[in-house]
């Protein structure tokens, strides 16, 4: 069980455990928290630095990580504010619902999602009753933009995301997970693992996107990170790019398994067919 601080804000089991003096965090939540703190911390006292590897980048001088290549529509879309954002990704994959939670509300949306778990074979008329219901509570409507902290990102059938804001109501994601649209339960959160293999692969790679994104443009890091996760629509449809399979053998799961791999370093526009995916086994990322 994860705890729930007085603010609503969910600290993930390890921390947990380091707070009641019995472990240390896991290496992954301390290089996550490390990089986020140095990350701000330049932002803040060295503004000047960010731009001037950005000037670098765009006269060609070679630098320690390139920009992610966004499509030229995309980047003439005005994305200052949390609103303006999901605004646009709602314009640009109207299939994919979005809602907003304050984290306790999250918490409790996540609870009443545990019955879906209690079945043995989830009724799509009733996965869909469920999802509806979703869209029809009042905290989907009612909360406002600058105590957003938690977003839903919803393709039926095919997966739920959970990213997590920190601070509320800002543009700066700080952790996001990859779920079945069919799991429930107060592991559901932008810190939590799926109980499934798949999403748990996607996960651990989308973990690696979002630091990227934080690290060479943090002002557009939620943009990007919602837009690349948009391209997960295809996750059970798209072939591999490099072996032209949709599925193939996890030799240490010994499980069939879809290209779980989605390239960050560039961002091809929503629904694109030049979208690439890669299995475990073909993606450059396991170099």
């Amino acid at each position: 069980m994860p705890l729930v601080c007085p603010d609503g804000a969910v600290v993930a089991y390890a921390w947990k455990r380091q707070l009641a003096g019995q472990a240390g965090a896991s290496a992954v939540d301390r290089t996550r928290l490390a990089l986020k703190a140095f990350t701000d911390q330049k932002r803040r006292f060295f503004p000047h630095l960010e731009d001037e590897v950005l000037n670098h980048l765009h006269d060609g001088e070679s630098g320690i990580a390139k920009r992610p290549r966004m499509p030229a529509g995309n980047g003439e879309l005005e994305e200052k504010t949390l609103s303006e954002i999901l605004k646009n990704l709602e314009n640009e994959v109207p299939n994919m619902k979005i809602s907003t939670y304050r984290r306790l509300d999250w918490s409790k949306r996540a609870s009443s999602l545990a019955s879906l778990m209690d079945d043995d074979f989830v009724d799509p008329s009733k996965e869909l009753n469920l999802q509806n219901m979703g869209k029809l509570r009042p905290g989907s409507v009612t909360t406002p933009i600058d105590q957003v902290a938690v977003i839903e990102l919803l393709v039926p059938s095919i997966f739920r995301v959970v990213v997590s804001l920190h601070p509320a109501g800002s543009v700066d994601p700080d952790a996001v997970a990859f779920f079945s649209p069919t799991e429930g339960g107060s592991y559901l959160h932008a810190r939590g693992l799926s109980v499934h293999h798949v999403f748990k692969h996607v996960t651990e790679h989308a973990d690696k996107a979002l630091q990227y994104f934080i690290s060479v443009e943090p002002s557009k890091a939620l943009s990007m990170l919602l837009r690349w996760i948009a391209d997960y629509q295809t996750l059970f449809a798209k072939l591999c790019s490099k072996c032209r399979r949709l599925l193939l053998m996890d030799k240490s799961l010994a499980l069939l398994l879809p290209p779980v791999h989605r390239p960050y370093h560039q961002i091809s526009s929503i629904g694109s067919d030049h979208q690439e995916a890669y299995h475990i086994g073909c993606s450059s990322y396991d170099a």
